[in-house]
């Protein structure tokens, strides 16, 4: 096999796919060495509540290929970056006065009635998705899907490049799907929370007993019976005073 034909034609194919896209850092043989930047289309789940007008920002892969001068026998070495930046239209958050991002930054941020954050109003959680430990980790497979996709031997730039586009695509999906199950738990445990605040405790029979016990003992109630039973019993009462004062026992009836 002539490699270096090998390479200057799939150098040559490659620049008429990605016009725009490639730029050609070494073209001279066996270090032949380029990158192409590509634009993630990250579309959410058809199940998520977000969609594609949710993103704030533009990402990108920036894909750093050299040939070495046995390829395409060997797999091609690959380094991958990523980059994002804010789309058109969508305000900056900076500003030369932190004070006013902070004002504004509280008028964002909604209350319930007991004064807690919204947590649903906190963040847009497309944004929040990140690439770079990802893309971390698809370099490392590059190999393996070189040989899984039987591509050893053949020109597999583009079918390599095309599976780290759809890849990170697909990873924005399951990161977003993730973010929003997790968010979801939390708004139920927030709600969960909330609702302990509207729920007394349960009284039973016992729970009443134990309160009335204390109460009474608490307020001394315990000790004044018994020292008007003393004295009722020591005939310094009469019945009717005993029973306006409670010592015949009507007071614990009426407190059960």
């Amino acid at each position: 096999m002539d490699y270096q034909q090998e390479q200057t034609q799939e150098l040559e194919v490659l620049e008429s796919i990605y016009p725009d896209e490639l730029t050609v850092i070494n073209n001279n043989f066996p270090n032949t060495q380029f990158e192409v930047k590509l634009p993630l289309d990250l579309v959410p789940l058809d199940s998520s509540s977000f969609t594609a007008d949710s993103l704030t920002k533009d990402h990108w892969i920036v894909i750093n290929i050299r040939f070495s001068e046995t390829y395409p026998d060997v797999v091609p070495t690959v380094s991958i970056e990523c980059e994002e930046a804010k789309k058109a239209g969508v305000a900056d958050d900076d500003s030369d006065n932190d004070n006013d991002n902070d004002s504004e930054d509280d008028s964002e941020v909604e209350y319930d009635d007991h004064g807690n954050p919204l947590i649903s109003k906190l963040s847009n959680l497309p944004d929040e998705v990140s690439f770079e430990d990802h893309v971390r980790a698809l370099e490392s497979q590059v190999e393996s899907q070189a040989n899984d996709d039987m591509l050893i031997g053949m020109q597999m730039t583009f079918a390599l490049v095309s599976w780290l586009k759809e890849s990170c695509e697909r990873f924005f999906q399951e990161q977003l799907a993730e973010l929003e199950h997790e968010h979801e738990r939390r708004l139920a445990a927030r709600e969960k929370e909330e609702q302990k605040k509207f729920h007394g405790t349960k009284v039973t029979r016992e729970s009443y007993l134990e309160w009335r016990a204390r109460f009474r003992e608490e307020t001394g109630r315990n000790e004044r019976d018994a020292a008007r039973k003393k004295d009722a019993h020591g005939g310094k009462l009469t019945g009717r005073q005993i029973f306006e004062q409670g010592l015949d026992g009507s007071e614990d009836a009426e407190e059960e």
